[in-house]
């Protein structure tokens, strides 16, 4: 497999293009040095790991690879005892650790990507690695302030420090006397000291040491005399801080040592995660498959795409060799796809032996070649004074040197650039000596006796580029066993050329052309002929799976209408319903105040509940709806929501996701209804001490007495109150039940653990009651 085979059919263009989809420059490298698998084994492996990346990336969510890096440089600096990593680099090996082992957890937990869990199941992960990292460095790669005592002791006492310093500054900036002095009320720092900008003609009034000057000469920047202790003591400070994140780097470097042998398997594992990760994002892109790789040389491809032609321009190609020919033939018109149809099948064979997925479907098979030899296109060379002809007779020679049995061959354009007829007897010879190396090969041609001798011989197929004589431009597409006409002369007398000299040229075309080209075009009509009854059957079987949907659209379609009649006839019921649920919701306001009738409220809600879950069931029974999309609950249960079919704001209790319902709680009512009816209520920013007008005879204070009350009546007016708090809107009560014995206390403290109203509470602090007061924050 020669570097100018490569080379011609774009292999080193396509590695570029998929060494693109990788992160790290090394894989980069890898992949546009990449090369066929000299093992078959090896080849379907790699294309098998590919698929399940492939689907892993579709249907999983694929793996978090972002920050991914060459671990394995990193971690050599390492090796030399006594040498420590920076944070940075500290962090980065604790992430591409984490990186990999939470991708191999995910492909474990699915346990359906066999091929790529084997790839990866010798590696090992060390998450307490990770932790211990963690523990020391930060995600902005600093040291933290815990990694160790001492660490922590000198941040501390740097932070007192730097607030003294701060302080001594504010006192400097509020002293009257320095008003005028003061360029602007800001510390800033030079050479690592705290200083403050003066104006320069007022630098006398400010005793200090002056450690900048602006540009402008304007303004100094001095250190006052109070702070130079406390500056001397912050450098101090720092040299100790950086000496001891020193022996934390130390002491982590120490432990990724220890581990180092691990490491690099980690390391090789996420390059080689990044290299299969470009072959795969780059197949998802491109709609590529993974073929069969055969082991007999067979080259079966269907509906196959050149990948450098854009998808909305490429004419699929679909024809197979080695099965019952090993030589294909390809005739046609300059421009008509020729060069395409050889490049395609090279390039695609190359790409699926180098274990990248190809753009072709499933079915395509691909033969495992040991060498694939190329000459396309004009390869003149100036350099070598060597005619169009030389060179290809240079490039020939050298494939016909190295070719045996398991070898692809692609000539375009054999026996040209000279004598037609040394051309055409060049080209039969170098066919019949392919043919006698029993090797797999594709040839395209001009010439007639070329032609004719193709399709006389067996073991070689013959197949033309279509060229349409109407529109005088070839179609792209390629017809197997049909060989190609000559089509100068039917152009030239198209495009006005005199009929005259268009006989003339005739009468000089041998007898034997003659035949050939008669020959050709038999063929060709027999073959359009088979075309066109192809797609008269084509056409009947459409029209017989146009009258199915029709009549199956009819028959929805009157399905669809009997269904609407069904739910209009529902949607008034429900309108009545909702009706009754407004008068309703009037008796409850009513009742609310008037405890003694609780009992009637309970039994219209359950006759209310009772009504509509009976007329929603037959509604189900009667109508087929539509599958809803169900939308994301925003709501939680306890949170406080505003119903709008009922004006009135409530609390859920619970959330059905399945039937998108909930339940709530107005006051003492409890209903169901749908999650399109619910709106969330926007808590209040402040605590509200003031009296709130809810209903129209019922005030309720941001707090409650309960002093000197038995502990059953305290709790029984505690729990009216939170019902008419929550609804009045108050995120905070206060329970004032006085210190006495505690006995009221306890009784309170047990009631509120169990009101589902309340998110927390606590006792009162300075100012708020003590011990003799809980403060309840609601939900």
């Amino acid at each position: 497999m020669n570097k100018h085979s490569l080379n011609v059919l774009e292999f080193d263009k396509l590695r570029e293009e998929i060494a693109g989809y990788s992160q790290v420059e090394d894989t980069h490298i890898s992949i546009t040095e990449m090369i066929p698998y000299k093992d078959i084994n090896l080849v379907k492996k790699e294309l098998e790991t590919v698929r399940d990346l492939m689907d892993f990336i579709k249907y999983d969510g694929g793996a978090e690879t972002v920050g991914i890096k060459n671990i394995n440089k990193i971690a050599k600096k390492s090796e030399l005892i006594g040498a420590y990593l920076d944070a940075e680099d500290v962090w980065d090996i604790k992430e591409n650790l984490k990186i990999f082992r939470l991708f191999k957890g995910k492909l474990e937990d699915l346990g359906k990507y066999k091929e790529l869990i084997a790839k990866f199941k010798a590696v090992p992960i060390y998450k307490g690695l990770e932790e211990i990292i963690n523990k020391a460095v930060d995600n902005e790669k600093n040291i933290k302030d815990d990694a160790s005592l001492d660490l922590r002791d000198i941040r501390f006492q740097k932070k007192i420090i730097a607030s003294n310093i701060k302080k001594k500054f504010d006192d400097i900036f509020s002293n009257s006397a320095y008003s005028k002095a003061i360029q602007e009320k800001i510390i800033t720092t030079r050479d690592g000291r705290s200083v403050i900008p003066i104006k320069a003609d007022f630098k006398g009034q400010i005793k200090g040491i002056e450690h900048d000057r602006s540009s402008s000469g304007q303004t100094v920047f001095i250190e006052p005399i109070s702070i130079v202790s406390l500056n001397n003591k912050v450098r101090e400070l720092e040299v100790r801080e950086r000496e001891e994140i020193r022996k934390i780097l130390l002491r982590l470097t120490d432990q990724i040592r220890i581990n180092l042998d691990g490491i690099y398997l980690v390391g090789d594992a996420i390059l080689e995660l990044d290299k299969l990760s470009a072959k795969a994002n780059y197949a998802l892109e491109k709609k590529c498959t993974v073929p069969e790789i055969n082991n007999k040389e067979i080259i079966s491809l269907v509906n196959a795409r050149h990948p450098f032609i854009r998808p909305s321009d490429v004419v699929p190609l679909t024809f197979e060799i080695g099965r019952k020919y090993n030589t294909l033939l390809i005739t046609g018109p300059n421009t008509g796809g020729k060069t395409v149809a050889l490049k395609t099948a090279g390039l695609l064979t190359l790409m699926a032996l180098s274990g990248v997925p190809i753009p072709a479907e499933e079915k395509t098979s691909i033969g495992y070649f040991t060498g694939i030899f190329a000459d396309i296109g004009d390869e003149q060379s100036i350099e070598q004074s060597l005619s169009s002809f030389s060179a290809h007779l240079k490039n020939v020679q050298e494939i016909l040197d190295n070719v045996t049995k398991s070898s692809l061959v692609l000539l375009d354009e054999l026996g040209s650039g000279t004598d037609p007829m040394e051309g055409s007897a060049f080209a039969m010879a170098v066919i019949d000596y392919l043919k006698s190396k029993k090797c797999k090969a594709m040839i395209s041609t001009h010439y007639s006796e070329v032609k004719a001798h193709g399709y006389n011989e067996d073991g070689i197929e013959t197949a033309s580029m279509e060229f349409d004589s109407n529109t005088l431009s070839p179609t792209y597409k390629l017809l197997m066993g049909v060989p190609g006409e000559s089509n100068a002369l039917t152009i030239a007398k198209r495009l006005g050329v005199l009929d005259e000299v268009i006989e003339r040229a005739k009468s000089y075309i041998s007898d034997e052309n003659k035949k050939v080209e008669s020959m050709i075009s038999n063929i060709r009509e027999q073959s359009e002929g088979l075309n066109s009854m192809k797609i008269q059957v084509e056409h009947l079987k459409e029209e017989a799976k146009k009258n199915k949907d029709e009549y199956e659209n009819k028959l929805i379609a009157l399905e669809k209408e009997k269904n609407e009649i069904l739910k209009d006839a529902y949607e008034k019921a429900d309108k009545m319903m909702r009706e009754m649920q407004a008068k309703a919701k009037a008796l409850v306001d009513k009742i609310q105040t008037e405890e003694s009738k609780k009992e009637d409220a309970k039994l219209l809600q359950k006759s209310l509940n009772m009504m509509k879950n009976a007329l929603k069931d037959e509604k189900n029974k009667t109508i087929v709806s539509k599958p809803k999309i169900k939308r994301k609950i925003e709501f939680k249960q306890g949170e406080k929501v505003f119903v709008k079919s009922m004006s009135q704001h409530a609390v859920v209790t619970r959330i059905n996701e399945h039937k998108q319902v909930a339940q709530i709680q107005a006051g003492i009512l409890k209903l169901e209804v749908a999650i399109d009816d619910l709106k969330k209520v926007e808590e209040p920013k402040t605590k509200q001490y003031n009296t709130v007008q809810v209903h129209k005879r019922t005030a309720v204070r941001s707090e409650i007495d309960i002093r000197g009350k038995m502990v059953d009546d305290a709790v029984h007016d505690l729990e009216t109150y939170m019902d008419r708090a929550l609804l009045n809107g108050f995120s905070e009560v206060y329970v004032i039940h006085g210190k006495g014995t505690g006995a009221l206390r306890a009784g309170v403290i047990e009631y509120l653990k169990g009101c589902h109203y309340v998110k927390s509470f606590r006792a009162g602090g300075h100012g708020e009651g003590g011990i003799g007061c809980t403060v309840v924050t609601l939900k």
